[in-house]
Formats: structure tokens, C-alpha cells, sequence
């Protein structure tokens, strides 16, 4: 079953090589994806940016690996993107028909682009509730945010640190540390600017926290004997923030290209650091759909650019002073 509007060609961004934005270059005339055995071919409202979207522009992780194999090896460009919400408007799955709307986090990319053919298993439908701008901004951040909070295992009573909480994995992560501090009595306390804690009044009530650290001061960062720390960033900040925690104290790392520095630099501290990879499936997506649906999370959008200015929303998301999600509106 198909809808009969669809064109064989369409609008999407191609890349041909690593590199700034600006490899990135928005054309017709591209061919609309044909699809496989249980797959799905969505007509692309929004797509999410990701930090991930723009390693894989630069050339750097498992992203840019599959691309240079499956694509550039073979002398043919790539369209990034991993997140994006639509309606179904051709279906080889008895799961999905034509005209649902859905969402989904596909790390095959193609989802700057006005169509994209993606695994059934990877689809969850919309729910009334959320708009397909909110649906388009969640896939991604909103499975690493629920999976890494239960990949943390944080027990009763623990006293938990976490950096980058205004981010977009960042700013649904500190909720759901949030209803912890309610239910499993854990202690919270944020790294972040004056300017973002500021912020993030709209979103929690700051005076359940234990504390907050700011780490534009140039002051060394107070040894709290924490339990755990979420590490959001890595790098250099990463390894300032392991002052934070305990001898033998537990470090989750997002992304996980950061491990081995952070291991290296926790040793002395017998500290255990563990890298977090989200796992992309649809039951995890209809979750988070659900949660927003229900306003047990709220999810922030900065702003929301035009597919064809996605060299500008790169730009604007490198900065790294995003307080929320950046979006691509796709038709």
C-alpha cells in the first residue's frame, strides 16, 4: 500500500566529503529511497540535530566509519541525520500503514531529506498529544536520556553529579534525576554556567538540588565525595569533574569516544567509567513519546531552521550553548 503523491525525486542535503558545515549541500533532484523487506517510508515533517550529526560531518566515530564505507568507498554522497518524525506514506510492514504518523531514531542517517525509508522495528506512532515538531526533536536525546538514567543504576540515597544539564540530552536527563530525587531519595548536584542554571527554573525546581558548580569560575571543583557522576561532555571538563566523585565511585561517560581518557585520568581513584550508546528501538521511542504526551517530561525547543538552512543550524548547534533542541523543519 502506498500513497499515490509520491514523487521519485526529492529535496535532501548531500555530503561528499568530512568537513565544516559547509560540505553539506541542500539539492533536488536526489532519488526517494526504495524500500526493503519491513520497512517504512516516511514523509519527513522535522528532523533533530544532534552533536553526533556533526562528529559524522567531521569525520569522527561509528557514523562517519559506515558512511565512508557504504557511501564514499562506492564514490556516492551521504545525507545525515538519525532522528526524525512524518507520516507514513508507503509501508512493506503489517505494523505501520499509510497515513501514521511516527517518529523514530534510525542510525542508518537519510533523515535530511524529505522522505526516508526506516525499520519498522525503529518506528513508534505519535501520539495526539505531541506535535510532529516535538515528535521530530525527541528521537535521539529522548531514548539516550531514558536508557542512560536506567543504565546508571542509581541506588537509594546515592549522591549523583551531572554536567551539561541544559542540553538537549542534558535538559530531559536532569528531569528524570528529578522524580529519582522524590521517589529514591537521591541526592543531585549540576555543573553548568550561572547562565543555564538560570535557566533551568523553567524546567525544575532548583531548590530540590544538593548543589550546583560553576565551572566558568576557574576554582578547583569541591571534592563532594559523590557516588556517581554523569559525564555529558567528556574531555578536559569531563576529567576536572571527576574531583567530584568518591574513591571507587561509579563515571557514566555520553559520548563514549571519551572512556579511555577519562579511565586513565580516574585510575588513581580506582574510579569505574563506562561509556553509554543509545540503543534505537521503538518501544523506547513510543516510552518517551508517552512521557511528553502525559507532561511527565517537557521538552525544550531553541529554535526551529528551514532544511535548506541547515549549514546555519550546524553552526548554531557547534557552539555548544543550546538551551534545549534544535530542530529542521522538513515540509
Amino acid at each position: 500500500m502506498s500513497d499515490k503523491s509520491i514523487l521519485m525525486t526529492q529535496n535532501a542535503v548531500l555530503i561528499r566529503e568530512f568537513g565544516e558545515p559547509e560540505v553539506m549541500i541542500y539539492q533536488d533532484d536526489v532519488a526517494v529511497p526504495e524500500l526493503t523487506d519491513d520497512q517504512v517510508l516516511v514523509k519527513v515533517a522535522y528532523a533533530g540535530i544532534n552533536p553526533v550529526d556533526y562528529k559524522t560531518r567531521q569525520g569522527k566515530g561509528w557514523g562517519a566509519t559506515n558512511i565512508l564505507k557504504d557511501k564514499f568507498d562506492h564514490n556516492q554522497p551521504a545525507i545525515l541525520g538519525f532522528d526524525m518524525s512524518g507520516t507514513v506514506v508507503d509501508s512493506q510492514s503489517t505494523k505501520f500503514a499509510v497515513g501514521d504518523k511516527v517518529a523514530a531514531l534510525t542510525f542508518n542517517g537519510g533523515c535530511y531529506a524529505e522522505y526516508v525509508a526506516v525499520d519498522a522495528k525503529m518506528l513508534a506512532r505519535v501520539p495526539e498529544a505531541v506535535t510532529l515538531e516535538q515528535a521530530g526533536a525527541l528521537p535521539c536525546i529522548g531514548q539516550t536520556a531514558l536508557q542512560f538514567v536506567e543504565f546508571a543504576d542509581i541506588k537509594e540515597g546515592e549522591h549523583v553529579v551531572m554536567n551539561a544539564p541544559a542540553g538537549g540530552v542534558g535538559h530531559l536527563l536532569i528531569q528524570l534525576l528529578m522524580k529519582k530525587i522524590a521517589k529514591h531519595n537521591i541526592k543531585v548536584t549540576l555543573i553548568c554556567s550561572a547562565e543555564k542554571y538560570k535557566k533551568l527554573d523553567s524546567l525544575i525546581d532548583t531548590s530540590q538540588l544538593t548543589g550546583w558548580i560553576d565551572y566558568t569560575k576557574n576554582d578547583p571543583f569541591p571534592e563532594l565525595q559523590a557516588d556517581v557522576l554523569l559525564d555529558l561532555v567528556g574531555d578536559e571538563a569531563g576529567v576536572k569533574a571527576l574531583d567530584v566523585v568518591k574513591e571507587s565511585g561509579r563515571v557514566y561517560v555520553l559520548p563514549t569516544i571519551w572512556v579511555d581518557k577519562l579511565k586513565e585520568a580516574g585510575s588513581q581513584k580506582n574510579l569505574s567509567v563506562e561509556g553509554y550508546a543509545a540503543q534505537r528501538n521503538g518501544e523506547d521511542m513510543a516510552r518517551v513519546l508517552q512521557l511528553v504526551a502525559d507532561g511527565q517530561l517537557t521538552l525544550r525547543l531553541q529554535k526551529t531552521y528551514p532544511l535548506s538552512e541547515v549549514v546555519t543550524a550546524h553552526h548554531e548547534l557547534q557552539k555548544g550553548d543550546a538551551f534545549g533542541k534544535l530542530v529542521l523543519k522538513v515540509s
